[in-house]
């Protein structure tokens, strides 16, 4: 089990722009460049490979269904993907930035200049990530998961109709089934700030880190452990640390049956909603 303390990373990137801002200042200009297409789900998943260099992608006119950042539509700046789902369908505004595209340097420019603009690559895209990251957060209190008012305690359905459920309560090691749907506390599961999905103050683990298919999935002391950080994304709980999806065991939607990590593939017995 993943007994490590919350990871600090964030701290010290922060720390780190003052310094990186200098580097801005004295390298090439880093102007961002922005594209426009239409994507639409036609009522399923569908996706679109983002270029080498996004930074944001911003949804700007909605043209069809309910489009809600995180349920119905999201992007993935490590996978380069832009996601619809769920009928939705829109306008989205794609941002790369100048110094990915090739766009800010000059034949002339000598190495220093060309050493310049990688640390100011590399600055712009540790700044765009932290704004992501940002952003990602305060959108997430619009997806339904949270609200200005603090958590929200819901029921995760699956396939058949089950719901997630700690089996036998929710304790430290219990391991995570489908089970008939009864609103019991060890049903209900809030989603905070910090990706963590929490049940009776437990939060749910990939059991000892482990990456692999058919990894067991449990309640556990909260440590702050990537392991215990999730992502929704098209119907998909995935798992931060793997990128893996919740799923029902052997695609059985039968109440006990255990719930493991496995390779997203879009079957049934991976889609939740809530």
């Amino acid at each position: 089990m993943d007994s490590n303390n919350r990871p600090r990373r964030w701290t010290r990137r922060v720390v780190a722009l003052p310094v990186a801002a200098g580097l801005l200042i004295g390298s090439l200009p880093a102007r961002a460049a922005d594209q426009t297409i239409e994507l639409s789900s036609r009522g399923g998943y569908q996706s679109h490979r983002l270029p080498d260099g996004t930074t944001e992608v911003e949804l700007v006119q909605q043209t069809a269904g309910g489009c809600r950042f995180g349920r119905t539509w999201g992007y993935d700046l490590t996978s380069k993907e832009l996601w619809v789902d769920g009928g939705c369908s829109g306008r989205f505004k794609i941002t790369t930035s100048a110094a990915a595209s090739g766009d800010g340097a000059s034949s002339s420019d000598n190495s220093s200049n060309i050493g310049a603009a990688v640390a100011a690559a590399a600055v712009i895209a540790g700044i765009a990530l932290i704004a992501s990251k940002d952003k990602d957060k305060d959108r997430d209190r619009d997806d339904g998961w949270q609200d200005d008012g603090g958590w929200n305690a819901r029921q995760i359905r699956g396939k058949g109709g089950l719901c997630l459920d700690i089996e036998g309560g929710a304790r430290p090691g219990r391991k995570l089934i489908v089970y008939d749907c009864n609103g019991g506390g060890n049903q209900r599961f809030e989603w905070n700030r910090d990706g963590e999905l929490r049940v009776a103050g437990l939060c749910l683990d990939v059991a000892d880190r482990n990456t692999a298919d058919g990894a067991r999935v449990m309640a556990f002391t909260c440590n702050g452990g990537a392991n215990q950080r999730w992502r929704a994304r098209g119907g998909e709980i995935r798992s931060a640390d793997s990128g893996k999806c919740l799923d029902i065991e052997g695609g059985r939607a039968r109440p006990g049956t255990a719930v493991i990590m496995y390779r997203c593939n879009g079957g049934d017995n991976q889609r939740w909603s809530w």
